[in-house]
C-alpha cells in the first residue's frame, strides 16, 4: 500500500515537473506582459482612436464630409463635356466654317438650350451680335469672366478647409495640453502617474493628426482642381475667340471705308 502511494506521489511530480519545464520552454509564455500590452494596443480600432481626440474633432469631422462632398462635386462638375457640350462643340465647328456672320449666328441659335458655360457665353454673344465689335467683344469677355467665376466658386471650399483643418488640429493640440496640465495642477500625485495625463495627451496628439490628414488631401485637391479648373477656361477663351472672330468676319469698321 505504502508502495502504491509512493509510486502514485513520484508520478505526480514527475508530471509537475514535466510540466514546469514544457511550460518553461514554450516561447509565446516568456513575456507575457509586454505581448500582451502591445495585443491590446494593436486591438483598438480606429474609431476608438478618434474618440481620444475630445470635441474638436466634431468640426473636423465636418472638414472631413465636406473635403469628400467638394472633391466628388468637382470631378463630376469640371469634366469637360460638362462644361464644353458636345452640342456646343459640333455647333463651333459648324460655325467655323459658316460662309458669313448670319450663317454663323444662325447655327447657334440652336444652342439656346443648352445649359452649360460655354453654351451661355455664346447665347450671351448671339444676343449682341448685332451690336458693334467692340461692344460684342465686351459682351463675351463679361459672360467668360462669371463663368470663370462660378467655375472656380467651389474651390474656395476645398481651400478653406485645407486652411480651417491644421488650425482645428492646433487647437485641439492646446486644449490637450490644457487638460494635462490642469491634472497637474489639480493633482500632486500627477507627475509620477503617466496614467493621468494620456487623456490630454491622446486628444493633443489625435487632434494634431486628424487635422493634418483632413489639410493635405484636401489642399491637394484644391491645387488639382485648380489647374483643371486654368485648362477649361483656357479652352473657352479659345473658343469664344473664334466666335468673335466669326460673327465679326465682315462687320468691321475699316473694311467699308
Amino acid at each position: 500500500m505504502i508502495t502504491r502511494r509512493f509510486r502514485w506521489v513520484g508520478a505526480a511530480a514527475l508530471g509537475l515537473v514535466l510540466g514546469a519545464v514544457g511550460a518553461a520552454q514554450e516561447p509565446a509564455a516568456a513575456p507575457p506582459t509586454e505581448n500582451q500590452g502591445l495585443q491590446a494596443h494593436s486591438s483598438r480600432t480606429l474609431l476608438d482612436l478618434l474618440q481620444k481626440g475630445g470635441p474638436v474633432m466634431y468640426p473636423l469631422y465636418a472638414c472631413t464630409i465636406l473635403m469628400v462632398a467638394f472633391g466628388i462635386e468637382r470631378a463630376v462638375s469640371l469634366r469637360r463635356k460638362k462644361v464644353i457640350s458636345p452640342a456646343v462643340d459640333q455647333c463651333l465647328q459648324a460655325a467655323a466654317g459658316a460662309a458669313d456672320p448670319a450663317a454663323c449666328r444662325s447655327l447657334l441659335a440652336d444652342l439656346q438650350a443648352d445649359d452649360s458655360p460655354m453654351g451661355r457665353i455664346i447665347r450671351a454673344g448671339v444676343r449682341r451680335a448685332d451690336c458693334p465689335p467692340l461692344e460684342l467683344e465686351k459682351t463675351i469677355e463679361d459672360a467668360g469672366a462669371k463663368e470663370a467665376a462660378r467655375l472656380q466658386r467651389n474651390n474656395r471650399v476645398l481651400s478653406s478647409v485645407a486652411t480651417l483643418a491644421p488650425l482645428l488640429g492646433l487647437l485641439g493640440t492646446v486644449t490637450g495640453f490644457i487638460r494635462s496640465f490642469m491634472v497637474v495642477a489639480t493633482s500632486s500625485e500627477a507627475l509620477g502617474r503617466a496614467e493621468l495625463l494620456a487623456a490630454g495627451i491622446y486628444e493633443s496628439l489625435v487632434t494634431t493628426a486628424v487635422g493634418l490628414s483632413v489639410a493635405i488631401p484636401a489642399m491637394a485637391l484644391y491645387f488639382y482642381y485648380q489647374e483643371r479648373v486654368d485648362t477649361l477656361v483656357g479652352d473657352m477663351d479659345q473658343a469664344a475667340s473664334d466666335l468673335l472672330e466669326r460673327l465679326t468676319a465682315k462687320s468691321k469698321p475699316g473694311e467699308g471705308r
